[in-house]
């Protein structure tokens, strides 16, 4: 019995342990197989992870790669910057330089555009500039010529007469009728037609072309010209005698409104020049080729209306007053012109002055 017994606890532990293992065998395969798969899928991951980094390292490495060629470049860039600020700022310095010699031509060009050349004093003048302070200009020997004349003033009224009279006298003596008059001369004149000033895409104006350029003679007239050659037409001889006063009142120190007087002969349908020289008030004296007011070797002052009533027996004619001109004390030459006689009256009443 307790043999049998024995066995049966022999093979009951036996089978226990066979049991045992059985399980213990199944459960560590099972785990097996489990950490098999996990290393599968390990080793997945790793091949792929593997792969990833070496698409990281592949990027990365051509990111560094573009990233030394962009410090590259950007180093080149620099030097290109730098460089086109140099040449930039070279350029601008260059445009205003030109742009300020531009100018500085466009000045010199306005200096001499349209001017004569006046060699009695080496300067440029304008034509009417020329004729405003030459027409009635007199010189040194126009001067000597009116001394030679008066021999100065005495100071009296009754000399000063005697003085304009014997002015008109001599220069009449000394003038020569001739028509055409010769009594002209030339004068360099730079003429420059028009010049054009555009834009420059920063705002500034230049010169960009002149137009009509030229050196030319230009002819020109004055009381200095007509006295040199002493003959011409009544403007040569009025305006020679208004200067001659001129130069008289300048010497003596005493002056009477004086000018020329342009006058149309109505019933023969001409023009003409004399002179005109007022006292007071409407009182004045005509001297045309001879003296229209003049008594006793005197220049002599009449109303208006008998001084023009002898003018116009003179000619035969009825005459108006068209025009004067005459140098004031702030002017060389002014021009006054009337369209009727009351316009005249009333501008010798109170501007001629």
């Amino acid at each position: 019995m307790g043999g049998r017994a024995g066995l049966i606890l022999s093979v009951t532990l036996i089978l226990i342990l066979a049991s045992i293992n059985i399980y213990t065998y199944v459960l560590f395969s099972r785990e097996n197989l489990e950490l098999r798969n996990r290393l599968l899928k390990n080793e997945d991951d790793y091949h792929n992870l593997a792969q990833s980094y070496d698409a990281l390292r592949k990027t990365h490495q051509k990111l560094r790669e573009d990233y030394d060629r962009l410090v590259e470049e950007n180093k080149n860039l620099s030097l290109t910057l730098s460089e086109m600020e140099f040449n930039y700022n070279r350029l601008y310095s260059s445009y205003m330089d030109v742009l300020e010699a531009n100018r500085n031509l466009t000045r010199a060009l306005e200096i001499i555009a349209n001017k004569l050349v006046v060699p009695s004093n080496y300067t440029l003048m304008g034509y009417y500039d020329f004729e405003d302070r030459f027409i009635f200009a007199y010189n040194e020997e126009m001067k000597q010529y009116v001394y030679s004349i008066t021999n100065g003033w005495d100071g009296s009224w009754e000399d000063f007469l005697s003085d304009l009279y014997k002015i008109c006298e001599r220069w009449g003596n000394d003038f020569t009728y001739e028509f055409p008059s010769p009594a002209w001369e030339n004068l360099t004149f730079i003429m420059v037609g028009t010049w054009w000033n555009p834009e420059t895409l920063m705002g500034d104006r230049y010169l960009k072309e002149v137009r009509n350029v030229d050196v030319m003679n230009m002819p020109v007239i004055g009381a200095q010209i007509s006295f040199r050659y002493k003959r011409g037409v009544c403007w040569d001889y009025t305006t020679v005698l208004v200067s001659l006063y001129y130069a008289y009142y300048d010497m003596v120190g005493k002056a009477l409104p004086t000018g020329y007087l342009s006058i149309e002969l109505k019933d023969r349908g001409v023009h003409h020049g004399c002179v005109v020289i007022k006292e007071k008030d409407d009182r004045i004296a005509i001297i045309d080729w001879d003296p229209i007011t003049m008594e006793d070797g005197k220049i002599t002052f009449l109303p208006f209306k008998e001084a023009k009533m002898l003018h116009e027996r003179y000619w035969n004619s009825s005459i108006s007053y068209d025009g004067v001109q005459w140098r004031t004390y702030s002017d060389p030459f002014v021009v006054n012109n009337f369209s009727s006689e009351e316009e005249f009256y009333e501008w010798l009443t109170e501007e001629f002055n």
